[in-house]
């Protein structure tokens, strides 16, 4: 039973989720148009590092504004959508932060709590 409520609560709260995933095809174009980096999210259901980082890091007013502000999110489920080409990983989530030209930056597997994960976007954002 407390599976159940857990799940659902986890559910209601995605629905509310303020970060704005955007399809992987049109996250390069977009990025290049908007200026702005891509991260890619890989996760699977029942993750408990990715219910963490969407109901607790992605929800954090900083984190959301800075990646919104700067990054194009696209969120890939391995189980139904598949791995995107040259990426893979070991668990999830797993992170890769790309410029606009699909080039990685950089590769961060597992979740970080806000205030670290804040740090890692700022660096990112500075790289060229």
């Amino acid at each position: 039973m407390k599976k159940i409520i857990l799940l659902i609560a986890l559910f209601i709260s995605s629905l509310m989720a303020d970060v704005k995933y955007i399809d992987i095809f049109d996250a390069y174009d977009k990025a290049a148009s908007e200026h702005k980096k891509v991260m890619v999210m890989l996760s699977k259901e029942g993750c408990p590092g990715c219910e963490y980082m969407e109901s607790i890091v992605f929800k954090n007013k900083d984190v959301e504004n800075y990646l919104q502000k700067n990054f194009v999110v696209v969120h890939v489920d391995i189980d139904k959508d598949g791995l995107p080409d040259g990426m893979d990983y070991f668990a999830t989530p797993t992170f890769y932060f790309q410029d606009a030209d699909n080039k990685i930056l950089k590769r961060l597997n597992g979740g970080k709590n806000a205030k670290d994960f804040l740090e890692t976007l700022k660096e990112i954002k500075a790289k060229k």
